[in-house]
């Protein structure tokens, strides 16, 4: 039962989903990727091209799927700071980014040979 008119529990609520998302925020932060020392032959995506490469294959995805990519890695914004900016939810948002990550590894899988040199 809700109760509306009930404000230590909006307070309490309140309360409660801030320390949840200062949590995940400072968890996502700490979250970093530190390239290793020696790149394997083994993995197309430790053989990056160029960066012409790199544009090249970002210019072939959906318009909304590649703002979000290129906002979130190239101008390092955050989740809230793409919603705002694209006129979508936070959600929407990590769902793009994720379809387009998701493109971007199948066309990168499918453009290296075999042998796991690069073209």
């Amino acid at each position: 039962m809700q109760r509306k008119h009930d404000p230590e529990s909006y307070v309490r609520t309140t309360m409660t989903r801030l320390h949840i998302n200062t949590w995940r925020r400072r968890r996502r932060e700490h979250l970093a990727w530190d390239p290793p020392e020696q790149v394997s032959t083994a993995d197309p995506f430790a053989q990056a091209v160029d960066d012409a490469d790199l544009w090249d294959q970002l210019s072939r995805l959906p318009r909304r799927q590649r703002a979000v990519l290129v906002l979130r890695y190239y101008e390092e914004r955050t989740d809230a700071e793409i919603a705002e900016i694209l006129g979508i939810s936070r959600g929407t948002v990590r769902s793009q980014a994720s379809r387009a990550l998701d493109k971007l590894r199948s066309t990168v899988a499918t453009t290296m040979p075999a042998n796991g040199s690069a073209r």
